[in-house]
């Protein structure tokens, strides 16, 4: 029996991994997720009922991301030390690679933002292995591993889930009826820095429009301006996939959402400077999604999208030619674990 530390600093990273974890526990294995609490990581995973130990609490300031990478190394390394852990697993991050050298162990890391090189260069010299899809543009050299998928494919592979209809009922909705969901982010991230989405301005144009075309539900990292307050509609988190696949329409600012829109079949459009191999991929060869610079022109576009007949088929054809090229990403980080656990951390 082996002792896996997943950690996860992001409530994707829960998603990413719940599927792995539930079949190295059913193998025998010992599962123990280290977790930020930030946002709903901690919910997601009571939700999901795995185990966990907090590892750290993000916090505002100007040297908050000194701290984080300080105590937030020392607590995985620590809670590493009490399991004996023989296998690290998480998005690339040092505060995770560093515990894993110490105890030279091997550390399976995971990214797909191409434009975080200075997280690449933090963690790339602890990784055994660095996971990536097959359309991430970054050369991390010997140590990458490509595979013919995304991420997000996961958790929202046919084989791993399922829309579940009943989640709308809570929002007084049903499958048809045309609602949208909207995300903005705080731009507080590393790789956020000198990146811009939607002005305030073009905010309210967006909401203004969209609540006159249908329901519009708003999610906002960080702290709400009162004026978007009443757009704010309250759900389950572990529904959000579900609100998806059934959603008219994704526009936003979040990067993680709009390739979960776009894999769901959710036409899904982002707003942002940031750019990544996967939405590049989803965007040129499947037309699932589109990205924009300002929101000004991502409304222009929603309001053609809206007065198209059958959108919603029309992405479901898209997403089927997506699935037949790409893979189920959980069964094969099982596959990439297992052979770290019997090679260590000099051989994948």
């Amino acid at each position: 029996m082996a002792r896996i530390l997943i950690d996860v600093g992001h409530p994707a990273h829960v998603h990413l991994f719940r599927g792995a974890a539930r079949r190295w526990m059913a193998q025998g294995h010992q599962v123990l997720f280290t977790a930020l609490d930030r946002e709903m990581i901690v919910y997601l995973l009571e939700q999901y009922q795995l185990p966990y130990t907090v590892t750290y609490k993000r916090r505002r300031g100007k040297l908050a991301l000194l701290a984080e990478l300080v105590f937030r190394t020392l607590a995985t390394w620590r809670a590493a030390r009490r399991l004996r852990a023989d296998l690290f697993i998480s998005m690339g991050s040092p505060t995770v690679g560093l515990p894993a050298w110490l105890m030279r162990k091997p550390y399976l890391a995971l990214t797909d933002t191409d434009h975080a090189t200075e997280q690449h260069a933090l963690f790339k010299p602890f990784a055994t292995i660095i996971a990536t899809p097959d359309v991430f543009a970054p050369d991390l050299g010997r140590k990458q591993v490509r595979y013919a998928g995304y991420h997000e494919l996961a958790y929202l592979h046919p084989d791993e889930f399922t829309p579940d209809p009943a989640a709308l009922t809570p929002l007084g909705l049903q499958p048809g009826d045309r609602f949208f969901i909207v995300r903005f982010v705080a731009w507080g991230a590393t790789h956020d820095v000198g990146a811009h989405g939607f002005s305030l301005d073009e905010k309210r144009a967006l909401l203004r429009e969209l609540a006159a075309a249908g329901r519009v539900l708003l999610s906002v990292e960080g702290d709400v301006d009162p004026e978007f307050r009443p757009f704010v509609t309250p759900f389950a988190l572990e529904t959000i996939h579900h609100l998806l696949a059934f959603a008219t329409l994704y526009v936003g600012e979040g990067g993680t959402m709009l390739s979960e829109a776009a894999v769901l079949g959710t036409p899904a459009l982002f707003v942002s400077t940031l750019r990544a191999g996967t939405w590049y991929d989803l965007r040129d060869n499947y037309h699932l999604l589109e990205f924009f610079d300002t929101g000004q022109k991502a409304l222009a576009r929603a309001r053609e999208l809206l007065a198209q007949p059958d959108l919603k088929t029309e992405w479901a054809e898209k997403r089927a030619r997506m699935l037949a090229d790409k893979i189920n990403p959980t069964p094969w980080l099982v596959e990439q674990g297992e052979r770290l656990l019997k090679n260590g951390p000099h051989g994948g």
